[in-house]
C-alpha cells in the first residue's frame, strides 16, 4: 500500500491510460462541443514535449467533459535546458577566479561556477532535468487544463472564486488504476463516476479507465457524442415509423439534441386537426425553434399530425410527458394561429406603406426605398433578357413591389426565418397567383451553398435584383466584408448570384448589372468606375471560388477571366473546354509557345497594332504555312463558337501547334527589317486573338507546377 492508502499498480513501469471526467451541473447544449475541442487541443499542447503518450480522445455530455489519453508513459521526458549568462569578459578576474556575476548566475541554476560552459564568448548554464513521474505531471496538468477552458458565460459558486461554465460536482481522475490527486473549486478527485440523475442508484467506483464508457452507459449516460447521435437517429426513426411517417431531421436541431440529452428518449405526440390548417412551415418552425421538437412527415415530405419530443432518461412516466408536450405545443400553435389570422386579415399590398417606417440601413434608407431599387433593377434586367428569356413582366413588376412586404407581418416578426416563405403564403391567399407566390417564397434563395435556387425565370430575376442591390448598396456605403466579418452576408449572396446565373443559364451581363446597381443607390459615389471595378472583382472572386469547388484548377480559371462576368454561363463553358482539352498531349507544350508569342508582343510595345497580317508580305515557307493553317482553324473555330461549342473550337485551334513550332524554329521575329517584323508580330497577334476568344493560354502552367498554379 502507498502512503495515501492506494494500492500500487501491478503494472508499474508500463504505459497506462489516463482518464479525466469532469462531472458538472448541466451545461447549455451549445457549450459542450466547443469545450471538448478546447479540452483536446489544450491537453495536447500542455503535454507536448513533457511525456510520451498515445491517442488523445474527448467525449462528453451536458454533464460530463471527458479526456482520455492512451498509453501514457510512467515517466516524463528528460531534458537539458541551456540558459544564457554573462559574456566571457565578465567571466573571470585577471587572477583567474570566477567573478561574482558568474558565481551568482551558476547559483541561480543550482550549479558551481566551474560547471558553467563557454560557447562563442558567452557563458551558459546547462541544467539536466529528470523526467517527472506521470502522476506528478498529470496532477499538475488537471487544474491548468480546467482553467484554460473558455465558455460563453462562466459562474462562480464557491469561496475560491474559481470560474467555470457550470459548477463542478465531481472529478474522476485515474492513471491506470491509481487516482490522480487534484482539488479544484473545493472538489477533490477520486474514482467515483456519476450517472444520469434519473438513475436511482448512487455512483460507481471506476478501477479501469477502459471501462469508463461502458459503466456510464450502465448508468444511463451515452457519453460518446457520435454513439449518442446514432442512438438518437435510430430512436427518432423508430418513433416516427410507429405513426406511419419519418422524422423531419434538421441538422442543427439534431446536433443540439445530441448535447441536450445524455440518454435521448423519444415521446410521440399528436397535433390537433384545427392546427393542421396553418402553413406547414409555420408549424415546423414552432416545433423546431421554440420547443425543440421533431416534426413527422410522410414519404412525400408532407407534414403529418404528429411530432416527436425528446426527453432525457428513462422512466414509466412517458404518458404524462406526452401530455405536457402537447399542452405546451398547443399553446404555441394558438399563438401562431392568432398571428397568422391577424396577418391574413389584411392584403399583403396594404402593408407597403409600413416599409417606409422600417430602416434597411442608415445610409441606404428604408425598406420602401430598397424596394424601389429592386423594382428598378428588375425592369432593367427584364429589358435585357426580353429577347433571350421569355418573362411575364406583369409578374416581375408585381412581385418586385412585394418582396419585403412580409417583413412587417406578425408571423415574420416572431419568426424571421420565415421571411420570403410567408410572403408566398400571403400572396397566394390574396389571389395573386402561383407565379408571384413563388417569386416571394424564393426571393432569398439560395439560402446556403447547396440549397435550391429559385425555380422560375421571374423568381430568379427578382432574387438577383435583391442580391445585387444589397451588395452594391453595402459597397457604396463602405460596408465591405473583411476577412473575418461579413455581417450582411454579401459573400453568400454573391455566390447565390453566381449559382442562379450558371444553373439557369441566364445571359446577364454582370458588369453592366453592377454599374446599374451602383447607379440607383441613394449615395453619390465620387469615383463610380473605381467602385464598380472593386465590386466586379468581389463577384469574380466568388465565381472563381465556386469553380475551384467544382474541381477546376486555378490557372484554368485565370485563363478565362477576360470578359467572364459579361457572360458567366459562356465563361463556364470555356472553362470546361480548357479543362477537357488539357488532356491533349499537345496542349501544355502549346502553352509554352503561346507564352513566348505573348512575351514578344509585350516587348514590341505595340509595333504590330493596326497592322493587318498580309500573306504576300511574309517571306518564309514556315510563316506562310502558319498563316494558312491559322486561317483554316480560325474559320472552323468561328463556326463552332457560334454554337458555343468551345471544346471543339479549342481542339481545332490546338491543332496549329506543329505549324507554330516550325515557325519559331525557322523564323526570327524581331528582325531589323521593320515591315517584316510588323507582319510577323501581326501574325502572332492574330494567333493570340483566336485563342483568347476562348482562353488566355499564357495563364496555364505545366502540370508539375502544382494545382495552385
Amino acid at each position: 500500500m502507498s502512503k495515501n492508502g492506494v494500492k500500487k499498480s501491478s503494472v508499474s513501469g508500463k504505459n497506462r491510460a489516463f482518464l479525466l471526467d469532469i462531472h458538472t451541473e448541466p451545461f447549455p447544449a451549445r457549450f459542450v462541443a466547443p469545450a471538448l475541442e478546447q479540452l483536446s487541443a489544450n491537453s495536447r499542447k500542455w503535454l507536448e514535449g513533457k511525456i510520451d503518450h498515445g491517442e488523445i480522445r474527448v467525449y462528453g455530455t451536458l454533464r460530463h467533459l471527458v479526456l482520455a489519453i492512451d498509453a501514457v508513459a510512467p515517466k516524463g521526458r528528460e531534458k537539458i535546458e541551456r540558459y544564457r549568462g554573462p559574456k566571457i569578459q565578465a567571466w573571470k578576474t585577471s587572477e583567474g577566479a570566477f567573478t561574482p556575476a558568474a558565481e551568482g548566475f551558476a547559483r541561480k541554476y543550482g550549479l558551481d561556477a566551474a560547471a558553467l560552459i563557454e560557447d562563442n564568448g558567452i557563458l551558459y548554464a546547462e541544467v539536466h532535468q529528470r523526467g517527472l513521474a506521470a502522476l506528478a505531471l498529470l496532477q499538475a496538468m488537471i487544474p491548468e487544463l480546467l482553467k484554460s477552458l473558455v465558455f460563453p458565460k462562466t459562474m462562480i459558486w464557491e469561496e475560491t472564486n474559481f470560474k467555470f461554465g457550470r459548477p463542478i460536482r465531481a472529478i474522476t481522475a485515474l492513471y491506470g488504476d491509481r487516482v490522480v490527486s487534484a482539488s479544484i473549486a473545493g472538489v477533490k478527485s477520486g474514482r467515483s463516476i456519476f450517472g444520469h440523475p434519473s438513475y436511482s442508484k448512487g455512483p460507481l467506483s471506476l478501477k479501469d479507465p477502459a471501462k469508463h464508457l461502458r459503466m456510464l452507459r450502465d448508468l444511463l449516460v451515452i457519453a460518446d457524442p457520435i454513439e449518442r447521435r446514432e442512438y438518437l437517429l435510430k430512436q427518432l426513426e423508430s418513433a416516427a415509423k410507429s405513426v406511419g411517417g419519418k422524422p423531419d431531421l434538421d441538422e442543427l436541431l439534431v446536433e443540439e439534441t445530441v448535447f441536450m440529452a445524455e440518454h435521448p428518449t423519444p415521446v410521440v405526440g399528436r397535433l390537433r386537426p384545427e392546427h393542421m390548417d396553418l402553413p406547414a412551415a409555420l408549424l415546423k418552425m414552432v416545433m423546431k425553434k421554440q420547443l425543440k421538437f421533431f416534426p413527422i412527415v410522410d414519404s412525400s415530405d408532407l407534414l403529418r399530425p404528429a411530432f416527436i419530443g425528446v426527453r432525457d432518461g428513462l422512466s414509466s412516466g412517458n404518458a404524462l410527458v406526452r401530455e405536457g408536450y402537447q399542452r405546451v405545443l398547443e399553446a404555441r400553435f394558438n399563438d401562431a394561429a392568432f398571428f397568422f389570422g391577424r396577418d391574413t386579415a389584411l392584403a399583403l399590398e396594404s402593408r407597403l406603406p409600413n416599409l417606409a417606417r422600417v430602416t434597411y440601413q442608415k445610409a441606404l434608407g428604408s425598406l420602401a426605398e430598397k424596394t424601389a431599387r429592386v423594382e428598378s433593377l428588375c425592369r432593367w434586367m427584364g429589358a435585357h433578357l426580353r429577347q433571350t428569356a421569355p418573362l411575364d413582366e406583369s409578374v416581375l413588376s408585381r412581385a418586385s413591389r412585394l418582396v419585403y412586404a412580409d417583413l412587417v407581418t406578425d408571423v415574420v416578426k416572431e419568426f424571421p426565418e420565415l421571411q420570403g416563405h410567408m410572403g408566398g403564403v400571403y400572396a397566394r391567399k390574396d389571389g395573386l397567383g402561383e407565379k408571384i407566390g413563388l417569386c416571394l417564397e424564393q426571393f432569398y434563395f439560395p439560402v446556403a451553398a447547396k440549397t435550391p435556387i429559385p425555380t422560375t425565370a421571374e423568381a430568379c430575376v427578382v432574387s438577383l435584383a435583391g442580391k445585387l442591390d444589397s451588395i452594391a448598396g453595402c459597397f457604396v456605403a463602405g460596408l465591405v466584408p473583411t476577412g473575418s466579418a461579413d455581417p450582411y452576408a454579401l459573400r453568400r449572396q454573391t455566390l447565390g448570384i453566381v449559382r442562379i446565373i450558371l444553373e439557369k443559364q441566364l445571359p446577364i451581363d454582370l458588369e453592366a448589372a453592377v454599374s446599374e446597381a451602383v447607379r440607383v443607390q441613394p449615395i453619390t459615389v465620387v469615383e463610380p468606375k473605381k467602385l464598380e471595378v472593386q465590386l466586379i472583382e468581389f463577384l469574380w472572386a466568388r465565381a472563381a471560388s465556386y469553380f475551384e469547388d467544382l474541381g477546376y484548377r486555378s490557372d484554368e480559371i485565370r485563363s478565362i477571366r477576360a470578359g467572364a462576368l459579361r457572360d458567366l454561363s459562356s465563361a463556364f463553358r470555356r472553362l470546361a473546354a480548357v479543362h477537357g482539352v488539357r488532356r491533349d498531349p499537345s496542349f501544355e507544350p502549346l502553352t509554352s509557345a503561346f507564352k513566348r508569342a505573348a512575351n514578344m508582343l509585350k516587348q514590341s510595345q505595340g509595333v504590330e497594332e493596326g497592322v493587318i497580317s498580309d500573306r504576300n508580305l511574309l517571306q518564309h515557307d514556315s510563316e506562310r504555312a502558319l498563316y494558312d493553317a491559322l486561317v483554316e482553324v480560325e474559320g472552323l473555330a468561328n463556326e463552332r463558337l457560334v454554337h458555343r461549342d468551345f471544346e471543339s473550337a479549342l481542339k481545332g485551334l490546338v491543332a496549329i501547334k506543329p505549324h507554330l513550332d516550325l515557325f519559331f524554329e525557322s523564323v526570327m521575329v524581331m528582325v531589323d527589317e521593320q515591315e517584316l517584323k510588323r507582319q510577323r508580330l501581326a501574325l502572332l497577334a492574330k494567333l493570340l486573338r483566336a485563342f483568347k476568344r476562348i482562353a488566355d493560354l499564357s495563364e496555364i502552367q505545366a502540370a508539375n507546377a502544382g494545382i495552385g498554379g
